[in-house]
C-alpha cells in the first residue's frame, strides 16, 4: 500500500467536498461540515509532507522522486531540504502551506471568511490535482543502491530556509484574492479592507524574506558576483511582491479617505494571478532556454495554463460584473496631500511591476515572430532607474504631507533634514567618482527619503515601539537603494590568472596562489593569500563539478570587512617550466612536459558598501513585521463589534484616526 498516494488522493477528494460545501457560504448559508472537510484536507497534506520528509531521511530510493533528488551522502538537514528541491515536492509543500493558512483564515472573524474559503478550496483543487498527475510518491521500476544526489547548487544551508519562505509568501497571497472574490460575489465591501490588511502585510513580509534570502544565497554562494540577476525565476517572486506592496498602500489610502476600493480589489485579485502566472512561466518549461533556474518541461504545461486561465478569468469576470456597484470614493490627486503622494507611489510601483512583467515574458511575446528572445539586464536597469528615483522622491515627500489638504507651505520645513542628507549623498557620490546623472539622482533622492523617514520614525517611536513602523520600512528601502547604487557603480572587477606560487597585484591587493586541496564533497579548494597594508586574508574560493547540470559550481570567497569578492573562474593543470617547482604529478604526462603545475583564473571584485543592502533589507522587513503586529488586532473585527464604550460612529472615527498615525 502506497500511503503517500492515498494521502494525496484523500486530500483531493476532501478539497472537492470542502469546495462544494463552502459554496453555500457565498449565498449566506453556513454549513458546519465544510470546516471539518477543509480541516481534514489540511491534515492529510501536512501528513503527506511529513511522510515525504521521512522518505528522504530514511533514503527510501524505491520512490523515484527521492532517488532523483537525494543520496546517502547528504547530511540529515540537507536530506530534509531535498524534499522540496523538485517539482513534485515543492508543489506539495506549497499546497500544504495554503491549507494551513486556510485554517487561520477559518478562525478570522467577519462575514467574508467562510465565503473566501470557497476560493481557497477551489485553488487547492488545482494544486493537489497537479500532484495527482506528478506525485512525489510514485514508485520506480527498480530500487537503486543510492540516489542521484542533490544539485550542488542547492546543497547549501540557504536551501533550508529560502524556498519555504517563498512558498509561505506565495501561499499567503491566495487569501487577499479569496477575500476580494468573496466581497465581489456578495457585494459586501464594508469589512473587506480591514480583513485583508493583515494578510497583505503577511504576504509582503514572508515573500520579502524569501526574496532577500535568495539574494544573499546568490551573492554568497553562487559566485556570479551579484545578488540579483533579473532572472525569470527571480522576477516571478518580485512581481507579485511589488503588486502587494502597492496593495498595502492602497489599503491605507482607502481606510483613511474611502477611495481606491476598485483599485485595491483589483490589486488583491492580481497578486494571486501573478503568483500563478509566475508558476506557469517557471514550471511549464516555456522558459527553460532563457533561465538557469526554470524547470524543464515535465508535462505540466496544460494543467498550469488551465490554472492560470481559470484564476485570471474568474477575477476579471467578478470585477466586470461588480464594477459599477463598487464604491468609487473621492478623487485623491486634486490637491497636494499625503494620499496623493501615496497614490502616485502606488502607480509607480505598479508600473515597475508591469515593465518587469513585459521583460520576463518577452520570450513568449517574441515567439509570435518565430524567434523567441529575452531582454538583457540593461532593459531592467533602464526602466528601474527612473522609477526608483521617482519612488525615492515620493517616499521623501509623503511623510511631510497632511491627509486630505495642506495649509500653506509650512510642510516644506519638515523636508529640511532630508534635503540636507540628499545633497550630502549627491556630493559624496560625485566626489567618489559617480558622474552619471541618473545614478547621482537616485543617490540624492534616496538620501532625501532616508533623512525624512528617519526623522518621522524616530518621533513616532518615542510614542511606543509599534508606532512609526511604516516609516522604518521606508528607511530600509532608502538604505537598500544607497547600497545597491554604490556597490554597482563604484565597484571594480578584474580577472587574473596565476600559477601556483605566483603573486600578482590586483585592485590594490597582493594575491598569492598557494595551491589547491580537495574538500569533503570532492570540490577543488583554491588557496589564495590576500594582503594589503598589513591586512591579511586566507581566501578559499571553490570549484565543484556537477554531474546533475553537466557544469561546474563556483563558490566565491567573500571578505565582509573589505567588501572583497573573489570568484573562481577556471582551474587547470599546465606544464611547468624547467626551473619551476613541482606541482601535481600526472599519471601519463606528455613527452617532454616534465612536471605540471596548477593554473587558477580568478575574478577579483570590490563591492563597496554592499552590506548596506542587507542592513536596509533587514530594516524594511522589521518595519513590515511591526506594522503587521500593530494592525492585526484592529484589522479583523468581529461582525457588528465596536470599541468598548463607544458608539458605532465614534468607533469608526477612532479607527480612522489610528490609520492616519
Amino acid at each position: 500500500m502506497n500511503t503517500g498516494e492515498l494521502l494525496i488522493q484523500a486530500a483531493f477528494a476532501l478539497a472537492i467536498a470542502s469546495t462544494v460545501l463552502f459554496s453555500g457560504a457565498l449565498f449566506g448559508r453556513r454549513i458546519r461540515s465544510a470546516s471539518w472537510m477543509f480541516g481534514l484536507h489540511a491534515a492529510t497534506l501536512v501528513a503527506a509532507v511529513t511522510l515525504l520528509i521521512a522518505h528522504f531521511a530514511a533514503h527510501r530510493f524505491q520512490f523515484e522522486y527521492v532517488a532523483q533528488h537525494s543520496s546517502r551522502a547528504l547530511t540529515p538537514v540537507m536530506s530534509i531540504a531535498a524534499s522540496w528541491a523538485g517539482q513534485e515536492g515543492s508543489i506539495l509543500l506549497w499546497a500544504a502551506i495554503v491549507a494551513v493558512l486556510g485554517l487561520a483564515l477559518m478562525r478570522q472573524p467577519g462575514r467574508l471568511s467562510e465565503p473566501a474559503l470557497f476560493f481557497v478550496s477551489a485553488s487547492q483543487l488545482f494544486l493537489v490535482g497537479i500532484l495527482l498527475m506528478r506525485s512525489p510518491f510514485r514508485l520506480g521500476a527498480t530500487v537503486p543502491a543510492d540516489g542521484f544526489g542533490l544539485n550542488p547548487l542547492l546543497e547549501d544551508p540557504w536551501m533550508v530556509a529560502h524556498p519555504p519562505a517563498l512558498f509561505v509568501g506565495y501561499a499567503a497571497l491566495v487569501v487577499p484574492f479569496a477575500l476580494a472574490a468573496a466581497a465581489l460575489v456578495r457585494g459586501d465591501y464594508r469589512d473587506w479592507n480591514r480583513a485583508t490588511w493583515p494578510w497583505a502585510l503577511f504576504g509582503t513580509l514572508s515573500l520579502g524574506i524569501g526574496i532577500v534570502l535568495g539574494g544573499i544565497w546568490a551573492y554568497k554562494v553562487l559566485g556570479w558576483g551579484g545578488f540579483w540577476g533579473w532572472d525569470p525565476v527571480e522576477n516571478a517572486s518580485l512581481i507579485p511582491w511589488l503588486t502587494t506592496v502597492a496593495l498595502i498602500h492602497g489599503l491605507l489610502i482607502q481606510r483613511t479617505t474611502g477611495s481606491l476600493a476598485r483599485t485595491n480589489l483589483s490589486l488583491a485579485l492580481l497578486g494571486w494571478v501573478l503568483v500563478v502566472g509566475g508558476t506557469y512561466m517557471t514550471r511549464s518549461g516555456v522558459l527553460q532556454d532563457f533561465s538557469v533556474h526554470s524547470f524543464a518541461d515535465s508535462g505540466l504545461n496544460r494543467p498550469l495554463i488551465s490554472f492560470l486561465a481559470g484564476t485570471a478569468g474568474l477575477g476579471a469576470l467578478l470585477m466586470g460584473l461588480r464594477w459599477k456597484s463598487i464604491p468609487a470614493g473621492s478623487a485623491i490627486v486634486e490637491t497636494v496631500s499625503r494620499e496623493g503622494a501615496l497614490w502616485l507611489g502606488l502607480l509607480t510601483v505598479v508600473m515597475l511591476a508591469a515593465l518587469v512583467t513585459v521583460g520576463t515574458t518577452s520570450p513568449l511575446l517574441t515567439a509570435f515572430t518565430g524567434r523567441p528572445a529575452s531582454v538583457n539586464t540593461a532593459f531592467y536597469n533602464m526602466v528601474a532607474l527612473p522609477l526608483g528615483v521617482l519612488l525615492a522622491l515620493l517616499m521623501a515627500v509623503a511623510p511631510a504631507l497632511r491627509w486630505s489638504r495642506q495649509s500653506g507651505l509650512t510642510w516644506l520645513t519638515a523636508l529640511a533634514p532630508g534635503l540636507a542628507l540628499g545633497l550630502l549623498a549627491a556630493v559624496a557620490a560625485y566626489v567618489s567618482g559617480m558622474h552619471e546623472p541618473g545614478w547621482i539622482a537616485i543617490m540624492a533622492t534616496s538620501g532625501f527619503a532616508l533623512g525624512v523617514n528617519a526623522q518621522v520614525a524616530f518621533r513616532l517611536f518615542r510614542r511606543g515601539w509599534m508606532f512609526g513602523a511604516g516609516y522604518l520600512g521606508h528607511v530600509g528601502i532608502a538604505v537598500m537603494l544607497l547600497g545597491i547604487v554604490v556597490s554597482a557603480t563604484l565597484g571594480r572587477s578584474e580577472q587574473v590568472t596565476l600559477r601556483q606560487g605566483e603573486t600578482a597585484q590586483v585592485l590594490g591587493y597582493a594575491l598569492t596562489f598557494q595551491g589547491t586541496e580537495q574538500g569533503a564533497r570532492g570540490e577543488q579548494v583554491i588557496r589564495v593569500n590576500v594582503e594589503a597594508n598589513g591586512w591579511r586574508h586566507a581566501a578559499r574560493p571553490m570549484l565543484l563539478e556537477s554531474p546533475q547540470t553537466n557544469g561546474v559550481v563556483r563558490t566565491p570567497d567573500i571578505s565582509a570587512s573589505r567588501d572583497l569578492y573573489i570568484s573562481p573562474m577556471d582551474l587547470r593543470l599546465v606544464a611547468a617550466g624547467p626551473d619551476e617547482g613541482g606541482g601535481i604529478a600526472l599519471a601519463h604526462p606528455h613527452a617532454g612536459a616534465g612536471t605540471v603545475t596548477s593554473l587558477a583564473t580568478l575574478e577579483v571584485s570590490t563591492k563597496p558598501w554592499i552590506n548596506l543592502v542587507w542592513v536596509g533589507a533587514l530594516l524594511a522587513l522589521i518595519g513590515t513585521a511591526i506594522a503587521g503586529l500593530r494592525r492585526a488586532g484592529e484589522a479583523i473585527p468581529a461582525p457588528k463589534r465596536t470599541r468598548q464604550g463607544m458608539k458605532p460612529a465614534t468607533a469608526r472615527v477612532a479607527v480612522r484616526a489610528s490609520a492616519r498615525r
